[in-house]
């Protein structure tokens, strides 16, 4: 593919990898150095685990959440997070340099969106790791020293990442430029044009389910191995492509916009509620297998806690639903994260929570708060609008006078005395919205009160997911839902302290539910901004977005206060994402998507 894209024929030592990554028009460059070539990493089992570690060395353009690029700024999206480029959120607009802004205002270019390191994506990376993968498959049998059993392991991790490689290009740009093996520039031809998007989905499954046959790939791996890829993360990415395959955005024969005779590259060509019922088989066999094997959902007797163990513990800390997950770099800095004021010094307020996305929360017992009438709260009852609500909520977002951590408020009101307005309001600290993401920074609490060292974790895939893939998959699937949807929504609000969903909703209506059920259980882990658009709904990004207004009286009561913060544009071309136009620009026939 010219020099950008199939990364080199060599590439994959520690001490040579960063360097490859950086050259941006060379990755078809050859020697590593007289001393150190590829050989001889597959000469002893030491080596190849290099290797293998390396094949890990992901960076955070292609995984739904990265704590660490939102503690450095010089990486993805400049320190917002997708959501803020929802429904669901926003950055701070006093700081024009984060990329939710370009979403938000309609100024995205291609070329920044999928190819820099503050954009959304970094299109070569996945084929480096592609690459990565293959050298593996091509030559861990060369390895001398390295058990029989370890090198049946490593081919199946190897292929389990070429296929996750495979679905975040798949999600992101439809049909891309499908390599079934390593080429070689001297006797392959590399001028490779996108394939269609069914052959994509298609070798997805059948490298996860070559993985899934290989006896010695476990179930799942703890211990110093937690964070490797298993068969558990196998059977689940197999039940969350089919999910995108079966999605709206994809399963139409009318694509989001007309590509005329590309459009196989974009949509596969006809509906087939087959589809979904594939979805619901893969979830199904995933469930079984991860049940079988040891998963299984959190659910302690403490409903205020077994959300944020389920996407914030280790294993080793009672967390047993988590598949994969990456960690982080240690003690971040959470200014990204922080509001803006006291006692939170130093906040930039990076990700805010829009009133949209409090609004779908229930209250514990299954009605909803109405925030279209001004509030006023009883004196000195500053949470009154929020204290009923699902425990996920305070999990989730920071709101006024919530006590985020001993002695610590969020205090985000004006004051009938101007003077005394709260630490955290727009006129004292600028802060813009009233409630902010408390959700991945519960660690960070607990390191300011015990001072204990503290690595996040970002959930990449855990059993909640699988359970959700299954209820929307079989609701599509059947005409009207019936107890094995309900069920599965269920135990997810149940062990929250969330009562069950109301009985005999119809099918359309139980879609929204579900809609809904997965904004609250992965809010702020990037889900959101991809399920509206595989759902194919891309008016919920126009808005409008909707923020509260909070003043506090003298006599101690507070009024909470809807109003239209602003409408977004969303154009028919965002739905999936543009491939690099400097690659595009080669002429080797890559053919851009429809609308950049």
């Amino acid at each position: 593919m010219k020099k950008n894209i199939l990364p080199l024929v060599v590439a994959l030592l520690l001490a040579v990898s960063a360097m490859l990554g950086s050259c941006k028009k060379d990755f078809l460059r050859q020697p590593f150095s007289v001393s150190f070539n590829e050989d001889s990493v597959f000469t002893k089992y030491e080596n190849a685990q290099k290797l293998v570690n390396d094949l890990y060395a992901l960076k955070p353009y292609y995984l739904q959440l990265s704590v660490s690029s939102s503690a450095n700024p010089t990486t993805r999206l400049n320190g917002s997070l997708l959501e803020s480029a929802t429904d669901f959120g926003c950055s701070l607009r006093l700081n024009a340099n984060y990329f939710s802004h370009k979403f938000n205002f309609g100024t995205v270019q291609a070329e920044m969106l999928s190819n820099t390191n503050y954009g959304e994506d970094n299109y070569p990376e996945h084929y480096l790791t592609i690459r990565k993968g293959f050298t593996l498959l091509d030559r861990i049998d060369e390895v001398p020293d390295a058990p029989p059993g370890q090198k049946e392991r490593i081919k199946a991790e190897a292929k389990t990442m070429i296929a996750f490689q495979y679905f975040q290009l798949l999600k992101r740009y439809g049909g891309v430029p499908l390599l079934t093996k390593r080429l070689d520039p001297a006797k392959d031809d590399i001028n490779i044009g996108r394939a269609p998007l069914i052959d994509v989905y298609s070798y997805i499954i059948k490298l996860l389910d070559e993985a899934i046959a290989v006896p010695e790939f476990a179930a799942r791996y703890d211990g110093l191995d937690f964070g490797r890829l298993s068969k558990a993360f196998a059977y689940g990415l197999k039940a969350r492509a089919a999910l995108w395959i079966a999605s709206p955005l994809f399963n139409t024969a009318t694509p989001y916009m007309d590509f005329g005779a590309n459009n196989k590259l974009i949509c596969l060509g006809s509906y087939d509620p087959a589809r979904w019922e594939t979805a619901a088989k893969y979830a199904d066999d995933a469930i079984k297998y991860c049940e079988s094997n040891g998963y299984a959902l959190v659910n302690t007797p403490n409903t205020n806690l077994n959300y944020t163990i389920s996407y914030q513990y280790r294993p080793s800390q009672g967390n047993t639903e988590m598949i994969w997950a990456t960690m982080q770099v240690s003690n971040p800095s959470m200014a990204y994260w922080n509001p803006r004021g006291t006692p939170f010094v130093g906040g930039f307020s990076s990700n805010l929570v829009s009133l949209n996305m409090v609004e779908k929360y229930q209250n514990k017992d299954g009605s909803y708060v109405n925030w279209n009438n001004v509030i006023t709260t009883p004196a000195n009852d500053p949470t009154f609008p929020y204290k009923n609500l699902d425990p996920r909520f305070n999990q989730s977002v920071m709101y006024n006078m919530q006590e985020v951590y001993p002695n610590a408020f969020f205090q985000f009101y004006e004051h009938e005395t101007p003077s005394l307005a709260g630490n955290n309001s727009n006129s004292k600290a600028s802060s813009q919205w009233a409630h902010q993401v408390r959700k991945h920074v519960f660690g960070y609490e607990d390191r300011t009160i015990t001072q204990k060292t503290w690595q996040p974790i970002c959930s990449q895939m855990r059993l909640t997911d699988l359970y959700m893939i299954y209820a929307e998959a079989m609701n599509e699937s059947l005409t009207a839902p019936d107890s094995r949807v309900y069920n599965r929504i269920n135990i997810i609000r149940n062990r929250s302290g969330m009562p069950n969903i109301t009985a005999g909703l119809s099918k359309d209506v139980m879609r929204s539910k579900i809609q809904d059920e997965w904004g609250i259980e992965f809010a702020f882990e990037e889900y959101r901004y991809f399920d509206l658009k595989r759902w194919k709904l891309g008016n919920v990004f126009k808005g409008p977005i909707y923020d509260l207004k909070v003043k506090k009286f003298n006599n101690n009561t507070y009024t909470y206060t809807k109003y239209k913060y602003e409408d977004r544009p969303f154009y028919d071309w965002y739905y999936l994402h543009p491939l690099p136009p400097s690659e595009v620009n080669l002429k080797y026939g890559l053919v851009q998507n429809p609308g950049w």
